[in-house]
């Protein structure tokens, strides 16, 4: 515009070249050339010609408006464009600068005049200004510098600094912001970029200024997102603040930083948005860590999902027996209670099945353990194809099962009993014929308790036993004038032992005594009312409320619980031994009562606190005294620290024979295990050490016939045969993996105090099984709690995660080996 201001201006000021002499000179020069062919023509005496001449120069001369030829005399006999209408007489001078005057000759003499009109050079119209070459030229000198300077200018404006209207205190303040600072234009141009900004970039702040700021390497999170989903570009449209936005800024060392990115309006006094302020909060580290964060928490629940796999699995194998498959005497009992409630309340059948598989010893002895286990192995899977999906298949103990069979009347399940015999009959093991005896009965013949029914199928089986074994027999079946001692209900043949009582023999050993009979009845005895006040699901609550407390204490009394099974399985009835069993698990209940700073003590106690950890024993009588109504039960866990030869530290306990059988062999078993076992300031003895030292204390503080027996059982037992090689049981294995389970939920909910609770609960547990490695791990652990380190709970998480699975496969391991075999 200024370019053509100036040119417009010379033209105005005359000062430029002047145009118009430039056009007369081009007319006298068309209008010379005119008369020299007119006088030619007009010579000739051609008229036409020189009419057609005319006309042709007008026609081809936009600047000529009318032509005509006037001989001397003043006629005009040529008009072209009615040039007599356009003509102005002359008053002096013939020609001017529109109008021209050109005399012709013919033969030498003047013959008229050529007369040609032109536009006038002063004139204007529409159609002379769109015509003149004036405005040509104003047009391409405008359009030409326009380009021009729109490309020089842009260029010039990108090399100065904006920046230098900003006072050098600010400048120096934004240059001193840890974040990132860009001034942006309404364009989106970059005015000014702090120090900390275009250090990531490894450029200076000058450079950048005048670049789009969406020309720079940015990566949004959003999938799909345009450069107008910045955040200063909504913030332009809008005139909104945005904050919180991340972005991915790629260097030129092909590092990616992350910034929260914030940005703000700048209003102009008038109210319109003239820029955007964003800032650059530089969170690289932080999302670097929340990645390794979530990757890490990832893997945790990895974990965390594998661990509850595998609790899960050595929950339902803590309910197998692991040779056979099988339940086991516990999961049985409580499965049995359920069912038992189920039938009495609507009237459901209910049976039960005893087998006994004929001359077991026998197999041990001639063939050996490893085809012992063979045999048990076949008989349960025989049983277990033959059996229903919903029945109950146990091993019961030693080489005796116990199956349920729900909805069931008498009649059919003498029908499945029979199914079972020859099921077993029918294996096919090399050199040895396999057999059972097989008891039966039914909730509808006169069982008062889920025991009561289990005592009789066992009477009948010892019924079977004495009519020639390999076949079954029925409760209702029993000749109403037998008499069953309970303490000759043998397998195989009872003998009489020296300390007075019946102690069975070895399973398969043959005696007279089988033969003999008394006159009596099937009715019972004056025991049935004790196992029907010991449900086996209160017992099982207890014994979780002191694992809770302690859980190393119950799974002492667990193994004590299957010690006494294997020796009062020799020994007992049916009803004497789970009665004894349940005893062994509550033989330590009291020690709910005891404070955990005692209780939990990974040392030895003082002697101040045995005689707090001595108060247990009076507890555990109250407890089991409230919650149960059985004389049997109270005797036996009141008597278990009875001495046997007397002496002991309570003169009111009964001594020798006087304490009951079941408290005698609760005793053994109880002095057993604490011998064996490890603890965190001691180490157990060895298996035959601990032989010796009961041994040693026979007469005095054991019954030396039960000690004797119980040796002999221990030794003879299969599950010796099947350690494990980690010395954490499977129980207290489930119990560690559910605590980690629960930190891990705790750790995914940022629960850290509920973490620094349970991480203190398992490391205590740790400590009672002699797990140092966990129990360290988790103190660590609990101190990352209480400060509220997230990552560092998390790497600790799965640390422990990683052990408690270490210790699961381990069981797993075993437990798959001895199904195997």
């Amino acid at each position: 515009m200024l370019a053509v201001a100036a040119q417009l201006l010379v033209m105005t000021l005359d000062i430029g070249p002047n145009l118009n002499a430039e056009v007369v000179r081009n007319r006298h020069s068309l209008c010379e050339t005119v008369a020299m062919s007119s006088s030619i023509l007009a010579s000739r005496g051609d008229l036409k010609g020189l009419e057609a001449n005319l006309e042709r120069v007008v026609s081809h001369n936009p600047d000529v408006l009318s032509a005509g030829v006037r001989r001397y005399d003043g006629v005009l006999f040529v008009d072209i464009n009615d040039h007599a209408g356009t003509w102005i007489p002359p008053e002096k001078i013939k020609s001017q600068q529109s109008q021209i005057y050109v005399p012709i000759q013919a033969d030498g003499q003047e013959w008229g005049a050529v007369e040609l009109r032109f536009r006038d050079l002063n004139g204007w119209s529409f159609r002379s200004f769109i015509r003149s070459p004036v405005l040509r030229e104003v047009l391409v000198i405008g359009l030409v510098c326009a380009g021009m300077f729109y490309f020089f200018l842009r260029r010039v404006l990108r090399q100065l600094n904006p920046s230098r209207v900003i006072p050098g205190r600010v400048r120096a303040a934004l240059d001193t912001m840890a974040s990132g600072l860009m001034i942006l234009d309404e364009d989106e141009r970059i005015v000014l970029a702090n120090r900390a900004f275009a250090s990531v970039l490894g450029r200076d702040a000058e450079t950048l200024q005048g670049l789009q700021a969406a020309e720079l390497p940015w990566e949004s999170r959003t999938e799909g997102a345009t450069p107008s989903d910045f955040p200063w570009s909504k913030s332009l449209r809008s005139g909104e603040v945005f904050t919180g936005s991340l972005l991915e800024l790629n260097t030129e060392n092909e590092q990616c930083h992350s910034y929260m990115v914030n940005s703000a309006p700048i209003a102009g006094e008038d109210g319109k948005c003239r820029g955007v302020l964003a800032s650059f909060e530089d969170v690289t580290q932080f999302e670097r860590t929340k990645a390794e964060l979530q990757k890490m928490l990832d893997e945790l629940r990895t974990s965390r999902d594998e661990v509850r796999r595998k609790n899960d699995e050595l929950k339902l194998l803590a309910t197998r027996d692991p040779l056979t498959g099988c339940f086991n005497r516990r999961a049985f009992f409580e499965t049995f209670e359920v069912m038992w409630e189920g039938a009495a309340r609507y009237k459901r059948g209910l049976s039960c099945v005893m087998v006994d598989v004929d001359h077991f010893k026998s197999i041990n002895d001639k063939h050996g353990h490893s085809t012992g286990d063979m045999v048990l192995h076949k008989v349960a899977q025989a049983l277990r194809n033959t059996a229903r999906t919903c029945d109950v298949v146990c091993r019961y103990g030693g080489e005796e099962f116990c199956i349920l069979l729900p909805q069931i009347d008498i009649e059919n399940a003498v029908a499945a009993a029979e199914r079972y015999r020859q099921a077993i009959m029918g294996l096919q093991i090399p050199d040895l014929r396999v057999t059972a005896s097989l008891g039966v009965s039914s909730i509808a013949l006169g069982a008062t308790d889920p025991q009561g029914m289990i005592d009789q199928a066992d009477k009948c089986l010892y019924v079977a036993k004495r009519n020639g074994r390999n076949q079954v027999i029925r409760w209702d079946a029993v000749p109403p004038d037998l008499v069953v001692d309970p303490t000759k209900v043998s397998r195989e043949a009872p003998e009489t032992t020296a300390a007075g009582y019946a102690a069975r023999s070895s399973p398969g050993q043959e005696s007279s005594a089988e033969e003999a009979t008394s006159p009596v009845s099937n009715t019972g005895t004056a025991d049935e009312t004790e196992a029907a006040s010991i449900p086996f699901g209160v017992v099982s609550t207890l014994l979780a409320a002191l694992a809770y407390r302690d859980s190393a204490t119950a799974e002492h009394s667990r193994r004590v619980a299957d010690l006494c099974v294997l020796l009062g399985s020799r020994l007992l009835s049916v009803r004497e031994t789970y009665v004894l069993e349940m005893a062994a698990l509550l033989h330590d209940i009291g020690k709910i009562g005891v404070p955990d700073a005692i209780l939990l003590k990974p040392g030895p106690l003082t002697e101040e606190e045995w005689k707090v950890m001595a108060m247990h024993d009076h507890i555990g009588v109250d407890i089991v005294g409230s919650t149960f109504a059985s004389p049997m039960l109270m005797d036996i866990i009141r008597n278990h620290h009875s001495v046997f030869g007397g002496r002991g530290r309570n003169d009111r306990l009964p001594t020798g024979t006087n304490i009951p059988t079941g408290a005698r062999i609760l005793a053994i078993a109880d002095a057993y295990d604490a011998m064996v076992s490890n603890r965190v300031y001691r180490a157990g003895r060895s298996q035959e050490e601990a032989f010796t030292e009961l041994q040693r204390c026979a007469g005095s503080q054991f019954d030396p016939e039960l000690v004797a027996q119980f040796i002999e059982a221990v030794r003879s037992h299969d599950q010796c045969r099947h350690q494990s090689s980690t010395h954490v049981s499977k129980q207290a294995a489930v119990q560690i993996g559910s605590q980690i389970e629960k930190l891990a939920e705790a750790l995914d909910h940022r629960d850290c105090e509920s973490m620094a609770a349970l991480a203190d609960r398992l490391k205590h547990v740790a400590q009672k099984q002699g797990v140092e490695d966990i129990a360290n791990a988790a103190g660590r652990l609990m101190t990352s709690a209480a400060d509220a380190d997230l990552a560092e709970a998390v790497k600790l998480t799965i640390e422990l995660l990683e052990l408690c699975r270490s210790i699961q496969d381990v069981h797993l391991e075993v437990d798959g080996r001895a199904a195997n075999d």
